[in-house]
């Protein structure tokens, strides 16, 4: 089990739903709480940004361009903790990814209720080391990973007993639809024994449907209020319109789960007799008859006795006449 704020995250509770803000923000932190209330009026669960400081990404010599970017994007600490706060006041749950040591301790200093390791951070051991001792939960991205350094990552989080779970992921952007690998929920769920949820860069809301069809508990989706904005991300991500849609079919499809079934629904009650058949007289029968099979039919309605009756009817003696399509009752013998 992953507890994560208030929410646990397991199969058969809500599917945790995580919109996904990333740097869809450009640096504007007035831009970043509106996401948030955006997100939280459309039913997210979480949000989620990147904490990032560009000398934990690129160098500023050898890749001055997105050094300079990366720092435009950047909050700091201080801004970190007001868009936690505001997280709070707007009721959804407020997380992070760390892109190294120096990142991660901002984040630890906030003292969030998770960290997420994004798909490029899952081979970064002393990344993940420092998480763990922590016992800060993890959300671990799978994408680019072979299963032995999945593996790898589940260890260094059981040896420090640190809650944790997956995220199959594909990290390409945008995702392949014919490359999305849906069946690897189960796979990972079955050979580590954890919830698993899913990390959708496809585009649409198709394959995060599927999804939480086939058992993700956790959906993260990249969320931006204007796809036309500036930033790498935009495009691929879903706009509220779309956001909003994914959390009401998601939603709807828990609804549908229900449970393994014992007798009729509270909705099918009134159609057993309207569906299901009685044994019915095939011809006229007149008193004294013994009953053959060829004497009789199933018709609707399901008001007399079940057609699975129908041999301890046979060679029973009438008492009384019966007309052509009449049901039989047990008193006419």
């Amino acid at each position: 089990m992953l507890k994560i704020g208030r929410r646990i995250i397991e199969p058969g509770k809500p599917v945790f739903i995580v919109a996904e803000a990333g740097i869809n923000h450009n640096g504007d932190l007035q831009l970043a709480k509106k996401m948030i209330k955006v997100a939280s009026e459309i039913g997210a669960d979480a949000i989620k940004f990147q904490t990032i400081f560009p000398e934990e990404l690129y160098s500023p010599i050898n890749n001055k361009k997105l050094y300079d970017l990366i720092q435009k994007w950047s909050f700091n600490k201080k801004e970190h903790l007001e868009l936690k706060n505001f997280s709070k006041k707007c009721n959804i749950e407020f997380f992070s990814t760390p892109v190294g040591q120096k990142s991660a301790k901002l984040l630890q200093d906030l003292k969030i209720n998770c960290v997420k390791i994004a798909s490029g951070e899952l081979t970064n051991h002393e990344l993940i080391t420092n998480i763990a001792k922590t016992k800060t939960p993890m959300i671990i991205s799978t994408g680019l990973s072979s299963i032995d350094e999945i593996e790898s990552a589940v260890n260094i989080a059981r040896n420090f007993n640190c809650p944790f779970t997956l995220l199959h992921c594909n990290a390409s952007y945008p995702t392949p639809i014919n490359e999305a690998n849906l069946s690897n929920i189960s796979y990972l769920a079955d050979l580590f024994h954890i919830p698993v949820g899913f990390s959708d860069h496809t585009i649409g809301n198709e394959t995060s449907l599927a999804a939480v069809s086939l058992g993700a508990c956790i959906i993260e989706k990249h969320f931006t209020l204007d796809k036309n904005m500036e930033g790498p991300d935009q495009k691929l991500s879903a706009d509220v319109n779309e956001f909003q849609n994914l959390v009401k079919q998601i939603r709807t499809i828990e609804k549908s789960f229900g449970k393994p079934r014992t007798g009729p629904t509270k909705s099918e009650k009134r159609f057993v007799p309207l569906l299901r058949k009685s044994i019915t007289a095939k011809k006229n029968l007149k008193r004294g008859m013994k009953i053959k099979k060829s004497m009789l039919t199933f018709l609707r309605p399901g008001t007399g006795i079940p057609p699975y009756e129908i041999d301890n009817m046979i060679g029973r003696t009438l008492k009384k006449n019966v007309k052509q399509g009449t049901p039989l009752r047990w008193d006419m013998f």
